[in-house]
């Protein structure tokens, strides 16, 4: 093998690398994740998630409904990190490191945090339907 060959195979692996790194810090998928929590749809959980995230949620952070304020719009479909029902608890529960979202899961159960992501659907569902 020549030197430039030689250089091509090494230059391959560390650009998948970057790109690896860069598509990750952007939050463009590299590989979707299962979404294996079903979010109940009654009236009643989906209440309860709206009293939640209206406590916590709405007034000075991602705003009435979900639809942004000073954090990202909740009900978009748009997420950088993690949009599974799953993923969404799992970032209201632990919080999101390097960013201004903190820990609830000390705040709330998990049961009212599935309810939130319930409300949440639901709310994004509406958007949905208007067209939105």
């Amino acid at each position: 093998m020549n030197r430039r060959a030689v250089q091509k195979d090494r230059a391959w692996p560390v650009m998948v690398a970057v790109l690896t790194i860069v598509w990750g810090l952007t939050g463009v998928p590299i590989a979707r994740a299962e979404d294996n929590l079903v979010v109940p749809s009654d009236e009643a959980t989906v209440a309860l998630g709206k009293e939640k995230y209206g406590a916590k949620c709405s007034g000075f952070c991602h705003g009435s409904g979900g639809k942004g304020a000073r954090a990202p719009c909740l009900i978009c479909g748009h997420f950088k990190r993690g949009s599974t029902n799953e993923e969404i608890v799992r970032n209201i529960t632990e919080g999101v490191k390097g960013s201004a979202m903190g820990a609830f899961g000390e705040v709330y159960s998990r049961e009212e945090i599935v309810a939130i992501v319930a409300y949440l659907r639901a709310e994004q569902q509406k958007k949905e339907a208007e067209g939105n």
